[in-house]
C-alpha cells in the first residue's frame, strides 16, 4: 500500500496477483493518494539504479571439477563484502539439494573441486548500450557459511586469484594462484537490506545459461550479465504450509526446508539461481532460489534477513581462521 501511494498508482497486487484498487483498500479518493506521492517525492525522492551501475557487484560462481577439467555447475551470485571479499550465491550451486541420503553433500561429493569466480573487469563503465558486460573468472573461492537444510544460500570467501583471467573451464587447470589483497582488488559490493513491498518492482540480475534458444544448455558457459524485471507478491513463511512435524522431520533428514523466502512474480532465467534481486534503490532484498514447479513466472527469494545470518557467521569463522593463522606464525617465529 504504501508503495502504491509512494509511486502514485491507483492500483495494487493481492498476494496472489489480483489488480485491488488501492482507493478501495485505503478508503481514499484519488486526489488524497495524488498528495500522499507529492509529498513523498519531496521528502523522500528515490533515485533509481541502473543495471549498469550495479554490474560490478554481479559475479558467476562456477564449481570446477579438476578430474574431468570442466565445470559441475554454474550459477550467479553477488559480492556482499569487500573488505573480508565475501561472495553470496545460491545454495544449490555448490551442494547436492536432491531429497534423499546425499542432500546438503558439499560440491556433489566430488572430491576435487575449485570454486571459481568471475567478475566483469574494470566493471560496467561507460555508455550503457555500448560497455561490455562480459565477465571473466578470476578468483578461487571456499564456503565459509552455510545452513542448506534450512536456506538455499551459501557465503564463499575469495581466497587466491589466478594469474590470468580466463574464458573457459579448460584454462583453469594451467593458472597459477596468489593470495588476494582486497586492499588492493578494488572490489565492487551491493547493500542489502529486509525492506520491502509487495507489488514493489525488482530486477533479478545474473548470468543467463539457458542457451539462448542456440546453443544446448551445460554445452557452454555463458559470461555475458543479463537481467530479468518481476514484481513482488507474497512473503511466504513455513508456517504458512508446514505442520511442526513435518518441520522437524525435514531439518533432520534429507531435504530443504525453508524457514523464509519472498514470492516474486518473473520470468524465469536458468542461470540466474543465486543471483542478486534488487530494489529501484539498487539494494538487494534477495537471492533467486527456487521456480514454482506448476508456475514457472513465480519465482522463490532468499531473503535479506536468512542472508544476513549466514553473512554474520562468515564473519565469525573468517576472523577465526585469521586468528589461528596468527597463532601458527607467532609460533613459528
Amino acid at each position: 500500500v504504501r508503495a502504491a501511494a509512494t509511486s502514485g498508482s491507483s492500483t495494487i497486487r493481492c498476494m496472489r496477483g489480483h489488480r485491488v484498487d488501492a482507493n478501495m483498500v485505503c478508503g481514499t479518493c484519488r486526489p488524497v493518494l495524488s498528495e500522499l506521492h507529492a509529498g513523498a517525492g519531496a521528502g523522500h525522492s528515490i533515485t533509481k539504479k541502473s543495471v549498469c551501475d550495479l554490474l560490478p557487484s554481479v559475479v558467476v560462481v562456477a564449481l570446477w571439477d579438476a578430474d574431468t577439467q570442466c565445470f559441475r555447475n554454474v550459477g550467479s551470485g553477488f559480492v556482499v563484502d569487500r573488505k573480508y571479499g565475501l561472495v553470496v550465491t545460491a545454495g544449490h550451486i555448490l551442494f547436492n539439494m536432491v531429497p534423499g541420503h546425499d542432500f546438503g553433500a558439499p560440491y556433489f561429493g566430488l572430491k576435487n573441486t575449485k570454486i571459481a569466480v568471475g567478475i566483469i573487469p574494470g566493471g560496467c563503465a561507460g555508455d550503457e548500450n555500448t560497455a561490455d558486460k562480459t565477465a571473466f573468472f578470476r578468483y578461487f573461492a571456499e564456503i565459509v557459511a552455510s545452513d542448506i537444510h534450512r536456506v538455499d544460500a551459501c557465503v564463499l570467501k575469495i581466497t587466491t586469484r589466478m594469474e590470468n583471467d580466463v574464458a573457459s573451464d579448460a584454462q583453469i587447470a594451467t593458472q597459477s594462484e596468489t593470495l588476494v589483497d582486497f586492499q588492493k582488488e578494488e572490489l565492487a559490493a551491493l547493500k542489502i537490506t529486509r525492506r520491502y513491498e509487495l507489488e514493489e518492482t525488482v530486477r533479478v540480475l545474473g548470468f543467463n545459461q539457458g542457451g539462448e534458444g542456440l546453443l544446448e544448455q551445460g554445452k557452454h558457459v555463458n559470461r555475458s550479465a543479463d537481467f530479468a524485471k518481476g514484481y513482488i507478491c507474497k512473503r511466504f513463511t513455513a508456517s504458512d504450509d508446514h505442520s511442526n512435524s513435518s518441520d522437524e522431520s525435514s531439518t533432520n533428514g534429507g531435504e530443504f526446508s525453508p524457514r523464509e523466502e519472498i514470492v516474486i512474480m518473473c520470468p524465469t532465467i536458468i542461470g540466474h539461481s543465486g543471483g542478486a534481486v534488487v530494489s529501484d534503490e539498487g539494494k538487494v532484498i534477495g537471492i533467486l532460489s527456487r521456480v514454482d514447479p506448476a508456475e514457472n513466472h513465480r519465482c522463490y527469494l532468499v531473503p535479506a534477513s536468512e542472508i544476513k545470518i549466514l553473512i554474520s557467521s562468515a564473519k565469525r569463522t573468517v576472523n577465526a581462521m585469521s586468528r589461528s593463522v596468527d597463532a601458527v606464525d607467532a609460533v613459528a617465529r
